[in-house]
């Protein structure tokens, strides 16, 4: 009686694959730089680059977190302080010109204003 072989098949390393991380970060700079070139909608870019678009957009994701700058296409928030206008009273003399009176203008001053431009008679 023979003994049964055990069959081995030859050791097949794994291929691991060996991308350079500064490679493909430089990669994707450029790539998103031309995307800002190209004047395309993200689909219609990533369709040409032969990239997903979730991974367009997993990498200017990434790209913009380590430069410090926010998210690329957001809008920046800036305080704004809002003054409101004062109401004004308007003289529209014939020539066309407009003079503006703040509502609490004194009346005298305003009287002084239209007769100096001959607005009002003397």
């Amino acid at each position: 009686m023979t003994e049964p072989v055990a069959l081995v098949e030859p050791a097949v390393p794994l291929v691991r694959s060996r991308r350079d991380p500064a490679a493909t970060r430089q990669r994707w700079i450029e790539r998103l730089q031309r995307f800002r070139d190209s004047h395309l909608s993200v689909a219609q870019f990533c369709a040409t680059e032969g990239v997903s678009v979730p991974a367009f957009y997993q990498q200017r994701r990434l790209l913009a977190a380590e430069s410090g700058a926010g998210p690329v296409g957001r809008p920046t928030v800036v305080p704004v302080r809002i003054a409101h206008a004062t109401p004004a009273v308007e003289v529209v003399l014939p020539s066309g010109a407009v003079i503006r009176f703040a509502t609490d203008c004194d009346p005298d001053r305003v009287a002084a204003v239209l007769r100096a431009v001959g607005a009002i008679p003397c």
